[in-house]
């Protein structure tokens, strides 16, 4: 397998759990529920990423404050703006924008900033695990073609 400089499109999940900017904080709650999901990308209704909403927002801003659930919408209590990356950047791109961001989730974007798909750091972990496994597999194989060529 040759090395390859992949592009964040490629690791991206492109089902992307969302909610419309302006709904219910509840119904948003719910949704990630029915979903099984501890994120949201809230957007606009030509679907352009507004901000990001988590289980872990819902829990600190509300929850631990005692706010009113019922007073709230997606865009009282969501990250904004939203860092995201244009589906043609690079992993390392994408991977650095994460880290200086201090961000595990990342929407992609196409061209005209339509959200389509979005990536975890556990997706871009699981690429560089398969890589160093590849890179594992080859010394191996190097070392075994090794002590059948020169016995």
């Amino acid at each position: 397998m040759r090395a390859r400089s992949l592009k964040i499109i490629d690791l991206a999940v492109h089902h992307v759990a969302t909610i419309a900017a302006g709904t219910p904080l509840l119904n948003a709650a719910k949704e990630m529920r029915s979903q099984h999901v501890g994120s949201l990308v809230v957007v606009d209704k030509d679907y352009h990423p507004l901000g990001m909403l988590t289980d872990r927002d819902i829990t600190l801003e509300v929850v631990a404050l005692e706010k009113d659930v019922q007073a709230l919408s997606v865009d009282d209590v969501m990250s904004s703006p939203v860092c995201t990356a244009n589906s043609n950047e690079t992993v390392v791109d994408a991977l650095a924008r994460m880290r200086e961001q201090g961000i595990r989730r990342l929407p992609v974007v196409d061209d005209n900033g339509r959200l389509c798909g979005i990536v975890t750091a556990n997706n871009i972990v699981e690429e560089i695990s398969e890589q160093l496994d590849s890179v594992v597999r080859a010394v191996k194989s190097s070392k075994t073609r090794e002590q059948a060529q020169r016995p």
